[in-house]
């Protein structure tokens, strides 16, 4: 189907090159069509840039529920852990997290409201999954009794940190990063 090429020319380039650094003549010729031929699928550049990161933000949602839903009936330390090592596998599939990074961390000026409120709404979804987590540890015995909200914003630190650490180290040297800072920040809620 040819806006599915559209959109993964789109990210692919808007991920190396960023928003302002890639044309709509840029994805026509990615794809093989015609400039105009964009405008049958989107109204503007603006707009395909805002489909391609709501897709991205969805994409890590269901990357991170997946991997949650694989692991079927584990304990919360596995769960929260395997989330951490799933975003870690998220960043790094070259494409979609790239663009998840640079969209966050460098976005247009002119979009960055737009962006934020996607984001915030993403958010609002790990939110709910990472409290429920975090409370069922808390029921379970297996976190301390302390304010949901506090453990929330250190395990958002923990990941936010790895997320960086990815685009500066190599592999074997954000692994050990990785266990490293979990066994640390599990030690600090646990029982």
């Amino acid at each position: 189907m040819r806006i599915d090429e559209i959109k993964e020319a789109a990210r692919a380039l808007f991920a190396e090159h960023g928003y302002n650094g890639t044309s709509l003549a840029d994805i026509a010729d990615q794809v093989g069509i015609k400039k105009p031929s964009l405008y049958n699928h989107f109204s503007s550049k603006k707009e395909l840039f805002l489909v391609i990161v709501e897709d991205v933000f969805t994409s890590y949602i269901t990357y991170v529920h997946d991997s949650l839903s694989a692991l079927g009936e584990s304990n919360v330390e596995d769960k929260l852990k395997q989330v951490l090592y799933s975003t870690c596998q998220f960043l790094s599939s070259h494409d979609v997290g790239v663009l998840y990074m640079r969209v966050l961390m460098f976005p247009p000026k002119e979009l960055e409201n737009e962006i934020k409120t996607r984001f915030l709404r993403c958010e609002g979804v790990t939110d709910d999954l990472f409290n429920n987590l975090i409370i069922e540890g808390i029921s379970n015995k297996e976190i301390r009794e302390g304010p949901v909200d506090t453990y929330l914003k250190a395990y958002y630190c923990l990941v936010d940190g790895v997320a960086t650490e990815m685009f500066i180290y190599e592999t074997s040297k954000v692994k050990e990063k990785v266990e490293a800072s979990w066994e640390i920040f599990w030690q600090g809620i646990t029982a």
